[in-house]
């Protein structure tokens, strides 16, 4: 509807709740937020357009109030929150439906990558297959390249942890020095598994917090070197990290602006989330491989690590690519947030003072409550 149509709707609507008796905030609220709800339906929906359509609706319901004699403290706020609640209901529908919506994406998603992982699966098959009719000597040489191919594919197939696991626990049980093999096999595992995507920090926590619980794990199950594969995976999953960060690198080349954005964000933040998570692993496990992994984390977070650095030069790459491509990072974070900065700032200060005078109210009500049972106390003595 046209603002004028919007305006005098609620001022007719308003007169209506007057003559019944139900001029109450809730109804104030109703009134308004259907009448401002429509007219933002039949806008283009521009941002801009808002502004006046509330400032009507606003000015039209304190008219209004004022006028059939209930412009109260908690009318007005209805009528604005009804406002604002008006403004909101189109963005927040076309929200739930993309929620919906990505809530579809994420399961086809798991879905075409349980085919995939089928689909190798059943390759695998077929090639091991085929060695049953070749020689001995050729047969052993296609399953060491299937095995190969599975060690690529871990977290595709699922198999990450039980891979680690049972590497770790072969290495104790050869009796020699762990700590070499098991950062070997912690640093592979996990740039392998990092390697099969697009680096994120979301699969850095992850595929870390993986591998370092399967390593811990296989040794406490073992009982024994607790302590030497405690280290030794802290140490091999950052290794792996940091190989899966400077391939990012080539990659990049590849990527979208978008694609690009997130990445280097990620990127700053890794250093960080492997502390993080390694803290969490130490927070699952037992006193000894949680000494170990709590003291890692504390020298690694004092000092600049191998990962960190590398991290840091990745993320300075990635914001060159974006000036590359004509979007350079800092000026796109600047004025995304710029003109937001000052206004942010003005608000808080409102918002500051509003909230605390709201705890005053809260106070001195709390006062006055108890002045009054104070009151009445003694007059009950």
């Amino acid at each position: 509807m046209a603002e004028n149509q919007m305006k005098n709707r609620i001022v007719e609507e308003l007169k209506k709740a007057k003559d019944v008796g139900q001029v109450t905030a809730e109804k104030v609220h109703d009134i308004v937020r259907e009448a401002v709800s429509t007219t933002v339906a039949e806008t283009r929906g521009g941002v801009e357009e808002l502004r006046p359509v509330v400032k009507n609706a606003v000015a039209a319901a304190a008219e209004g109030l004022k006028e059939v004699g209930a412009d109260t403290e908690e009318t007005v706020k209805g009528a604005v929150e009804g406002a604002i609640a008006g403004v909101r209901s189109q963005k927040d529908q076309a929200i739930e439906v993309t929620r919906e919506e990505l809530r579809k994406l994420r399961e086809k998603l798991r879905e075409e990558e349980a085919k995939l992982a089928g689909s190798v699966r059943e390759g695998l098959e077929g090639a091991k297959d085929a060695g049953t009719s070749l020689s001995e000597e050729i047969r052993e040489r296609v399953e060491t390249s299937a095995a190969d191919i599975k060690l690529k594919s871990t977290e595709l197939l699922g198999l990450t942890e039980e891979t680690v696991k049972e590497a770790v626990k072969l290495a104790i049980k050869s009796g020699k020095n762990v700590k070499e093999p098991v950062a070997q096999i912690t640093s592979d595992a996990t740039k392998k598994a990092l390697d099969e995507g697009r680096l994120s920090a979301e699969r850095v926590k992850m595929i870390t917090y993986k591998v370092i619980t399967a390593a811990v794990e296989a040794a406490e199950e073992s009982g024994e070197k607790v302590k030497d594969v405690a280290h030794a995976a802290f140490e091999g999953t950052q290794k792996g990290i940091t190989s899966a960060v400077e391939s990012v690198g080539d990659k990049a080349k590849t990527f979208l602006r978008e694609d690009l954005a997130r990445t280097k964000e990620d990127l700053e933040a890794i250093d960080e989330l492997f502390i993080e998570t390694a803290r969490k692993v130490a927070r699952c496990s037992g006193d000894v491989a949680k000494d170990v992994l709590n003291e890692l984390a504390d020298q690694t977070k004092k000092t600049t690590s191998v990962l960190g650095e590398k991290a840091r030069r990745a993320a300075e790459a990635a914001a060159e690519r974006l000036k590359e491509t004509g979007k350079d990072a800092a000026k796109t974070t600047a004025e995304a947030a710029g003109k937001a900065a000052k206004i942010t700032a003005e608000e808080a200060k409102k918002l500051g003072k509003r909230s605390l005078d709201v705890a005053k109210g809260g106070l001195s009500g709390m006062w006055k409550g108890a002045k009054e049972a104070l009151k009445k106390g003694k007059e009950e003595q």
